[in-house]
Order: structure tokens, then sequence, then C-alpha cells
């Protein structure tokens, strides 16, 4: 159980994360409605961990961590900043003011309690989980790039470090989804042997996009030199799991060892299909060619077009598997591809990104149980 200090102006906020903190993390809870109220509690009493809003009357959240990191009391105190400004700039503020994260709001109670326990880990030196999600489908055209993007981008706007990593061995284009060149890219890196790779090499290779998201892109031209193979695919996913607490795979339509390769680092897999004949066959197909990773699977529907659907209730008969979610359709997906503009960040209170912030949760707490229990199921 930790000590924890909620500085914020919002009574209705405050009552919920004493909720969340206490009844859901068992954590004994401070709250402060005022700045200056809350720097005067932070500094008499340290506790072991803060959230911060930023704009309130008095002391702003900016000021009140650049002083808790003035006073050798709290210099080294886990500071969370949780505010509605989300924009690049406002993270870069707040991490400039002495914060350890940027949280966006509206933020989910499992969010919270993910940045707590992780900033709280750090502090006692437990290790923080690292995890490998890998989506996939041997259709294409079913959007695995789309939600690749979208759910990597959703994890690193939450204050998670993620890298999505573009495993496409054909032609990637998961970097023209954020308005990115890709270049350079995994295929300048495996010029060399596996073994010569390292985290130095691979991090000059990495594209940044403004959101703080990395990338590790695929060439628009597969080489025809130098081939992937599993033993670059292993180190370079072996050195990203290391580096970024969440990687995001968009991966190849082909069942190859790269593939093989990548499926064994992963802590769950992600089959996405559409709502048509060819897709679902493909996905039955699918679980059936890779049932030694059964336990890992998580199932998304795409909804493509707009019309009438199959039954959920139907589909999940068919496939013999639950649904973990649907993603509606989306009018304003072609425009958000053409301006290199992820829904995520251009709409992110639309039904559709918040589709993608149902998924990150679900499978976060898939990756749990199975860490937990490896022989469980969906």
């Amino acid at each position: 159980m930790a000590r924890i200090l909620v500085i914020d102006d919002e009574s209705d906020l405050l009552e919920m994360m004493r909720l969340v903190l206490e009844g859901r993390g068992g954590h004994e809870v401070i709250l402060s409605a005022e700045g200056q109220d809350g720097l005067e509690k932070a500094l008499s009493n340290p506790p072991d961990l803060a959230i911060i809003d930023v704009m309130m009357p008095g002391l702003t959240g900016y000021d009140i961590c650049r002083q808790l990191r003035a006073n050798p009391a709290t210099a080294s105190l886990p500071i969370i900043i949780m505010t509605a400004r989300g924009q690049p700039m406002d993270r870069q503020a707040a991490l400039d003011a002495g914060a350890d994260e940027h949280l966006v709001k509206p933020v989910t109670m499992t969010e919270i309690l993910e940045h707590v326990n992780a900033q709280l880990a750090q502090k006692t030196g437990h290790p923080v989980p690292h995890y490998v999600y890998v989506l996939m489908s041997l259709r294409g055209g079913v959007g695995v790039t789309t939600l690749a993007v979208n759910l990597a981008l959703a994890w690193q706007q939450s204050g998670v470090s993620t890298c999505l990593l573009d495993f496409c061995q054909t032609s990637g284009h998961a970097a023209l989804h954020l308005g990115l060149r890709p270049q350079p890219t995994w295929a300048d890196l495996i010029q060399n042997d596996a073994a010569t790779m390292d985290e130095t090499s691979i991090q000059t290779h990495i594209l940044q996009h403004e959101s703080g998201l990395s990338v590790l892109a695929s060439p628009f031209v597969p080489p025809t030199d130098h081939r992937l193979t599993p033993a670059n695919a292993h180190r370079i996913l072996k050195i990203l799991q290391q580096r970024f607490t969440i990687t995001i795979v968009d991966t190849s339509s082909i069942l190859d060892e790269v593939m093989f390769t990548t499926l064994d680092l992963a802590s769950a897999i992600g089959l996405v299909l559409a709502p048509e004949p060819a897709a679902i066959q493909t996905t039955m197909g699918t679980m059936r060619a890779l049932a030694k990773w059964q336990e890992k699977f998580f199932l998304v529907l795409n909804l493509l077009k707009s019309g009438k659907d199959i039954p959920i209730q139907t589909l999940e008969k068919t496939l013999r598997h639950k649904l973990t979610a649907v993603i509606p359709f989306e009018s304003d997906q072609a425009r958000a591809l053409t301006q290199g503009t992820p829904l995520t960040s251009k709409s992110p209170n639309s039904a559709w990104a918040q589709s993608i912030q149902a998924i990150r949760e679900a499978v976060s707490q898939k990756a749990k149980r199975l860490d937990q229990n490896p022989t469980v199921g969906v």
C-alpha cells in the first residue's frame, strides 16, 4: 500500500480518484482541491506519489512540480500530471516542469491504476512488465495496419513508452498512416549479422512521431539483397521489448518462420477480420493453423462498410471464439489516412476512437492474466 496525494480542483474527479485508488488499488489517498494546500501537504508529509492537475486557481500544476523538485524531501517523488491538455507541447511542458508522466483526461480506472502501479514499481526497483502485441490477418484489406497504428498511438498518448514495429515484408504502410517518411527502415538494419544489432543501432533507425510514438518502419519495396530472417526478427523484437513498455507489431499476411518467431515472443495476438465470408473463413483457418498460440488470441471485428452486419452471436458461434471488440464503421477513415492523422488523434472522442481504447484495456488485462497463469485462454 502506498500514500498517494491527488491535487485537483474538480471535486467529482477527486472522489473518483479516491474510489479507484483506495477501492481497487488498496492505497491510502490524500486529497487536495487547491494548489497551495496540496503543495503544503506534500512538503509537510511527503507521499509516495503525487497526481496533479495543471489548471487550478493560484498555483498551477507546473508550479507545484517545480517546487517539489526543488525541495530535497520531494525531489525524487514520482509525479503524474493529469490534464485535459493533450497536445505534444503540453506533454513536453509537463516533463520540463519535472513530471514523470503526462496523462490526458478523460482517463479510465484501469489506465489510472496502470500508471500509478508502474511509477510505484520503478520507485521500489521492481521491474515494470514489457509487452509485445501482434496484430495479423492472412486476408489483406481488413484494417490490420489501421488498428496497429491507432492502438500504438493510444498507448503512447496514455503516457506509456510505445514502439510501432511494421514487420510487413511486402510493402509496409504504417509510417504513411502517421504522415512519416519511411526512411530509414528495418531493411537497413538487416544488412549486417543479427548478432551485431544493439539498442544503439536500432535507435538510429527509429522514426519519431510528434506524439512521442517511436516507429520502426518497413520499406515500401521489399529488399532483394537481404531478407528478414528469424534471427533478425528475434533480435529486433527482444531489443524493442527491453527498450519500450509496449511494442505493437503489424505483420505480413504470410505464415513463415519470421511470423512464427514473432508469435513466440508475443504477449497477445490480435486476429483482425471483417464481416464477410472470405475473412471469416480465413480467420477460422488461421486459428487452426496457429493452434499452438491459441491462448494468446484475441479477435477484433472491423466494420469496413455501413449497413447491416452479421449478428455478433452468430459470428462468435461460427468462429467458436468470443470477440474482444467490434470497431464501428467510420466514414472519415479514408480522409484520416490521406492526411496522415489517425482518428485516435483527430477524433479522440468518437465512437471509433473509443473502441480502440476499449481494445487497449481488454488486451492489457488479457496479457496480465496470461502472465499470472499461462494456461488461461480467452
